[in-house]
């Protein structure tokens, strides 16, 4: 794969973030309307679209190839969880709303959001299937792991898992793989719409994310070093030794491709949504979710075209 292809497609992505960024700036798009595009992407689009990627032929080496995935994706979220403990220790960063923000942004990317549109456009809908395992263990852990870095009161991890299980990306997963294994043929009434739904997740999560871009001042917020160092580990660190790990590994190029991609995307918007609600200061997650956005427009094509390179 050329460097061209993945820097068409981000830099493509990026007009369509530029275009959200303009009608939330000029009052086309408000608070709320984006709030309830969220919602649609989230219980809406993004379970068509998993579904979809589990319609294609039936094979057992297929199946095994998605739980070996799903089992490397467990085991990165382990390896992240604990690196990032370690470097945003409290020695270095003794703030502790942006401590839990910095290891959270280590730990969890935009995968939803920027990563299944773009291995989508890349590498299709087989590389949307093999994206499938990354958002299940994904949500396991925001919902769990996650949400219970910035919560005070904790939830009972029973109540948590049971929160990120009942998530519609998960549902949708399980039907998905229903329909893969039983070989299912959805009638054209039901798999026409999902389909053109199913389209809508590109354009509409950029879009989405574009209007969060307004909230970052490049003059004041340029020069934070806490929350460069915060990208860096994200954009950066934590892709080149997780392709280090890939390389390594007996799986398809194309699931080793998606699992790299979806760990190269930039900061979690959802950064910002657990520190509203856990009553923290939004400027220093925003912030830092803007400069990972920006710079990924950079590092994921430079992060694929190195994956290319060493013939992942």
């Amino acid at each position: 794969m050329s460097l061209l292809l993945p820097t068409k497609q981000v830099v493509i992505m990026f007009i369509l973030m530029i275009i959200g960024w303009i009608c939330y700036q000029i009052k086309f798009l408000h608070e709320q309307t984006v709030k309830d595009l969220t919602k649609i992407l989230l219980y809406v689009v993004s379970p068509c679209l998993i579904i979809n990627s589990f319609r294609q032929s039936f094979s057992a080496a297929r199946l095994l190839q998605f739980g070996l995935v799903f089992s490397l994706v467990v085991f990165l979220f382990i390896f992240k969880i604990i690196t990032s403990q370690a470097i945003f220790s409290k020695k270095w960063v003794q703030d502790r709303q942006k401590r839990t923000v910095l290891r959270y942004a280590g730990t969890y990317t935009n995968a939803g959001f920027m990563g299944v549109p773009l291995v989508q456009a890349i590498l299709g809908t087989k590389g949307v299937f093999f994206a499938v395992p990354y958002l299940i263990v994904y949500n396991i852990f925001m919902w769990t792991h996650g949400i219970r870095m910035f919560t005070q009161k904790k939830q009972a991890f029973r109540e948590s898992f049971q929160q990120a299980v009942i998530n519609p990306n998960i549902i949708a997963a399980v039907i998905g793989m229903i329909l893969f294994i039983t070989q299912f043929k959805l009638p054209d009434v039901v798999s026409d719409p999902m389909n053109y739904i199913a389209n809508l997740n590109t354009p509409l999560s950029m879009i989405v994310i574009g209007t969060n871009l307004g909230a970052i001042n490049l003059k004041e917020d340029w020069h934070d070093k806490l929350a460069w160092s915060g990208v860096f580990i994200r954009n950066l660190f934590f892709p080149i030794v997780i392709l280090g790990i890939l390389c390594v590994l007996p799986l398809p190029a194309i699931a080793k491709m998606t699992t790299l991609i979806m760990a190269s995307c930039p900061v979690a918007g959802v950064a910002v949504l657990f520190s509203l609600l856990s009553n923290f200061d939004v400027k220093f997650p925003t912030k830092l979710m803007c400069l990972s956005t920006l710079v990924a427009i950079i590092t994921i094509p430079l992060v694929i075209c190195l994956a290319t390179l060493i013939g992942l």
